[in-house]
């Protein structure tokens, strides 16, 4: 591969859009271009680097193994450009200018709204961008770079780069088995194996620990569905016809907890670990991102601290 050339940031910005479109014709109509000159561009970016970047058929076009790693690194790049951008024109010191955030379902419903009212009140000129949805989706954008700050769920509190430990958190049943255990507080985990259960899909963080904990004893748990939505599936377990596992906290949001049965399940204790964490590894994030990321830390403290986080240490 022979020494890549300067690239033009708007060669950057023309490839994310045929990627996102997935088509050299759909991507020339939101660019507001003809077909042939985006392609033009796009060969003249793969000479600059020397290296295919689009596979092209009958279909539309996907990113080649050196395209997603693009993809990626332009995304950051990108939005890092209008940043800078941004601050030079505004000028000041005032911190500044758009923030990502990805926050799973149960992270989110307890802390975005706070740590709203917390960036408005300190850093008036950082505008939040928050995005909520399953821990698995939450992951992607990370890593495809649209994210700044995403919480994450680990199995164990083990410092890692570019993470902030957050909290940790018990799992419990929600539901009514039938039959039902003889604790009206707590349930073995090994009892709970022909239980029917609704979880998220594999990719979520709580499905791989679920799995793993049965696992551990031998067993494979029940799981009768695979559902994408927090408030459907303490739905369906206040229905009766399955249960779920979840932390107290978004339980607690949803209704009475003895009235959707539920229980701290024990022989083991179910336990995830938050932590936030930053798009690069590398180097510190910008300013505004950092201290996005304080408040992050600063407002769970506080929740907790006076119980409007329960289930959290």
């Amino acid at each position: 591969m022979r020494e890549a050339g300067v690239v033009d940031i708007a060669h950057l910005r023309d490839f994310i859009a045929v990627v996102d479109a997935g088509s050299l014709s759909r991507a020339a109509g939101g660019l507001h271009v003809s077909q042939p000159a985006l392609s033009q561009r796009m060969a003249q970016l793969e000479t600059q680097l020397g290296v295919q970047l689009l596979v092209r058929g009958p279909r539309g076009v996907l990113p080649t193994p050196a395209g997603t790693t693009l993809y990626r690194d332009a995304q950051q790049l990108v939005r890092q450009f209008d940043r800078l951008s941004r601050d030079v024109a505004e000028g000041g010191n005032r911190l500044r200018g758009p923030v990502a955030v990805g926050l799973p379902t149960t992270v989110a419903a307890p802390l975005a709204p706070a740590l709203f009212s917390w960036t408005k009140a300190r850093h008036p000129g950082i505008h939040l961008q928050l995005f909520e949805s399953m821990s698995g989706y939450i992951h992607e954008l990370l890593l495809a770079g649209r994210l700044d700050l995403a919480a994450v769920f680990r199995e164990d509190d083990a410092p890692r780069a570019a993470e902030v430990p957050l909290y940790s958190e018990e799992l419990y049943l929600v539901g009514q088995p039938d039959p039902r255990p003889d604790s009206a507080e707590e349930v073995p985990l090994p009892w709970l194996r022909a239980v029917p259960l609704v979880t998220p899909g594999a990719r979520s963080n709580l499905r791989t620990l679920v799995d793993r904990a049965f696992a551990a004893h031998g067993l494979v748990p029940t799981i009768v569905a695979d559902v994408e939505s927090l408030g459907t599936m303490i739905r369906i377990a206040a229905r009766g016809e399955a249960c779920t596992i979840l932390p107290l906290s978004v339980v607690r949001e949803h209704g009475n907890p003895h009235e959707l049965g539920v229980r701290r399940i024990v022989g083991p204790v179910l336990r995830r670990h938050v932590a936030i964490r930053t798009a690069t590894e590398v180097y510190e994030p910008r300013e505004a991102v950092a201290a996005v990321r304080d408040g992050i830390v600063e407002v769970t403290r506080r929740l907790a601290g006076e119980g409007r986080w329960p289930g959290i240490s």
